[in-house]
């Protein structure tokens, strides 16, 4: 997430830079946007409960074509978005060939259980920008996986075969990266709506995180805002 938020603040330094460089018209016909959300999950065990706030972020680049001299532009680019997923499971073993979250005993004690998902995304969109500079645009996008990783901070345990759990006491940090079955493209709809700089977005993803008979059958439902400086 770190290096996400850098990422960040290099995209407005570098469209910063750029809008003061570049021609005006060149500006209105490419945007660089930057965004943080929230991901309510869907398709969950019974027992696995989530964090209210599942923070991810987003960084994008589009170019514009506008129609005519409407209000009416398409748009298309390229992005990347992270997700996470925080709860009260963790993943036993993520080369499993078959992926399964369990809930983590309540005599345990944790700071920290996710799984995080990285992808590069090609938005396209339909735009409406009115000339009192309000915004608004429906569009679809294609996500490619680069990292599926999880996270554990807590009491390190066991599980026995009665699925009761044991704990020396000892705190660990536990990262696992390359977790399997993950379905390697995403995909789904996308809304946002505002005025200048200012935005609020909405993406529904259609596809599973995990492929069919491979895992849970998760989703994000994301809302969040998004800064586009020019």
């Amino acid at each position: 997430m770190k290096r996400i938020l850098l990422s960040i603040v290099g995209i407005i330094i570098i469209g910063s830079v750029y809008s003061q460089v570049v021609s005006e018209s060149t500006i209105r016909k490419f945007n660089i946007g930057v965004g943080v959300s929230t991901d309510i999950w869907q398709g969950q065990a019974p027992d696995m409960k989530t964090r209210t706030i599942n923070q991810g972020a987003q960084v994008f680049g589009m170019y514009n074509y506008r129609i005519k001299e409407s209000m009416i532009y398409l748009a298309g680019g390229i992005g990347m978005g992270v997700h996470n997923l925080y709860s009260n499971s963790h993943i036993p073993d993520v080369k499993a060939d078959s992926i399964s979250f369990l809930k983590i005993p309540d005599n345990i004690s944790y700071k920290k259980s996710k799984i995080t998902l990285a992808y590069i995304d090609v938005p396209l969109e339909f735009r409406i920008k009115t000339k009192k500079a309000f915004r608004i645009a429906f569009g679809f996008k294609f996500g490619f996986l680069v990292n599926a990783s999880t996270k554990y901070k807590g009491n390190r345990f066991t599980i026995a075969d009665d699925l009761t759990a044991s704990t020396d006491g000892v705190n660990v940090k536990e990262k696992e990266k390359d977790v399997k079955q993950v379905e390697t493209w995403r995909y789904g709809p996308t809304f946002r709506i505002g005025y200048k700089w200012f935005n609020v977005t909405v993406y529904y993803q259609l596809s599973k995180v995990f492929k069919v008979d491979k895992g849970p059958q998760l989703y994000p439902i994301s809302i969040g805002i998004a800064v586009i400086p020019f």
